[in-house]
């Protein structure tokens, strides 16, 4: 069976092939059915449960049990083998907790949704990430969704999956006498923001230039909400245990989704958490909504970038005519300041997707589908280089290798390839990704450094172990090696490096994320 399955902040939402149809996928839970999986893990005594079997609220002792809100966001900017909890004395990385929930929604798929699925049938899944999602995130995506028992057939950008799903509802949009040559994503999360600019030309979803924010979502209203609600009843956050805290943030998203465009106040339950006070607060929603107001024009100074840069690309952001509709996606949509900001501001261009929490899933199977007769091309959104020697080998320089938004090739890896003579024994290269480049072309923006990699130029170190103490090491012997970098940058979002001393016939493999390949 063929999926896409969004994973995402707060929920994971999980659409199938069905002959032409992609139906939402319903889960049976002690509440009924409901057309996700949550994104939670509680940690008890026995180990980890997640999701709907996770306890969300506390034991029958009234003893609250530690709750991990967010799976995704636990493990965002973290090393795969990062430690991040401990059960029963041992440690949980980051790649262990994505894989065990991940086997929790591979498990409730077969046993407790409304797919008809053998035990034995493979899966097979067409993944997101979000558009500026660091190669780190992307391998550990990847390497738990296959740990888990998924067979990944591709990942795509959320965006792109989303403006899929919006080309299969707005069919007019893609007519050959249509004007409309692109639309713009606009993919607010419970943890990050991702906004896009797709491509709708015949059928082809290439990404023409995408901006973003790792760490700004839902759950930022979530903070806001929870500490009006503190300073409501006179309690410092300081006074709540962690595992409270978490428990507080969490019902204040129930009661956050549970708005309308016409609501005045929010009633947030917080039986069972605060050490003193009412079982329940009531906020008005004026002070909340100022509150969230510098954040949503946040997201509204990254669109004025994106579409900025579209003129770059050939387009013309002032021709309302090519601009198909400005797509609200992401659960965090519904929140009324969001769609008050963003209608102020582009007006009848906004458009609501109809199912704002399920938008990523239906594009993903979509795209999974090889009926659909859908095109994707994507693009690196973030710029990636490392910091080098310069020709004299005294100072470091930062050299951009994979620029953002570099076309990347359909039937192979985007190549790029250094080669140069070092002057040092021992190469030191510091990998970085980031979303911009200042005007020095420096790395700015969100960055993401990465492990570093110590690479022997004299061939008389090669198998040497401590390369480290030879760093500093200058030498004539290595002034004759020629060293080769080759750089690829899959489909996938993956950067495979190999370095190669050619003069002397060594070589090494990374994939950046994993370490040595």
């Amino acid at each position: 069976m063929r999926l896409g399955i969004d994973f995402g902040t707060t929920r994971t939402v999980i659409a199938a092939v069905r002959e032409g149809r992609y139906p939402v996928a319903s889960f049976q839970t002690p509440e009924g059915f409901v057309e996700f999986l949550p994104g939670l893990a509680s940690v008890e005594r026995e180990g980890l449960r997640f999701g709907t079997e996770a306890d969300t609220h506390q034991s029958p002792t009234g003893e609250l049990h530690g709750l991990v809100r967010s799976v995704k966001e636990t493990v965002t900017g973290l090393a795969p083998d990062e430690t991040v909890c401990k059960v029963q004395e041992a440690d949980v990385s980051a790649l262990d907790l994505v894989t065990d929930y991940l086997g929790y929604v591979r498990r409730m798929l077969v046993s407790h949704s409304n797919l008809d699925i053998d035990p034995e049938e493979p899966l097979e899944a067409m993944v997101a990430v979000p558009a500026h999602a660091s190669t780190r995130q992307r391998y550990l995506t990847i390497e738990a969704f296959s740990r888990a028992g998924f067979s990944v057939l591709g990942l795509l950008n959320e965006p792109t999956a989303a403006a899929i799903e919006f080309a299969r509802h707005t069919l007019s949009a893609l007519s050959a006498r249509s004007p409309k040559r692109y639309v713009v994503v606009y993919d607010l999360g419970g943890g990050t923001f991702d906004t896009a600019a797709v491509s709708l030309i015949d059928r082809r979803f290439e990404l023409i230039g995408s901006e973003g924010i790792s760490r700004l979502g839902g759950n930022d209203f979530d903070e806001i909400i929870a500490e009006r609600a503190l300073a409501t009843v006179g309690i410092q956050r300081r006074e709540l245990s962690s595992t409270a805290a978490s428990h507080l943030l969490e019902r204040c998203r129930i009661a956050k989704e549970g708005l309308t465009a016409t609501s005045r106040r929010l009633l947030v339950d917080t039986s069972h958490v605060l050490p003193r006070g009412p079982e329940q607060v009531v906020l008005d929603l004026a002070p909340i909504y100022d509150a969230c107001e510098p954040l949503i024009e946040r997201t509204l100074l990254h669109c004025d970038r994106l579409f900025r840069d579209l003129r770059m690309r050939g387009i013309d952001p002032d021709n309302s005519r090519e601009l198909g509709a400005v797509y609200l996606v992401g659960g965090s949509v519904l929140f009324p300041a969001v769609q008050r900001a963003l209608r102020r501001k582009y007006g009848r261009k906004v458009q609501l997707a109809p199912q704002p929490h399920a938008t990523t899933a239906i594009g993903l199977s979509i795209a999974a589908d090889d009926e659909a007769g859908i095109f994707v091309r994507e693009a690196p959104t973030r710029h990636f280089g490392v910091w080098r020697e310069s020709d004299a080998g005294r100072e470091k320089v930062f050299d951009s290798i994979i620029e953002k938004r570099s076309d990347v090739r359909v039937d192979g890896p985007l190549r790029v390839v250094r080669t140069y003579f070092p002057a040092h024994t021992v190469g030191l290269l510091r990998f970085v990704e980031c979303t911009h480049l200042d005007a020095g072309r420096q790395p700015t923006g969100d960055v993401t450094p990465w492990e570093n990699v110590l690479f022997p130029y004299d061939p008389a170190l090669e198998h040497v172990a401590d390369l480290g103490s030879h760093m500093q090491e200058r030498g004539a012997d290595v002034l004759g090696q020629e060293i080769v970098e080759t750089y690829e940058y899959s489909a996938t979002g993956m950067i495979r490096v190999r370095i190669e001393n050619k003069t002397a016939g060594y070589k090494r493999e990374y994939v950046l994320g994993r370490g040595a390949a």
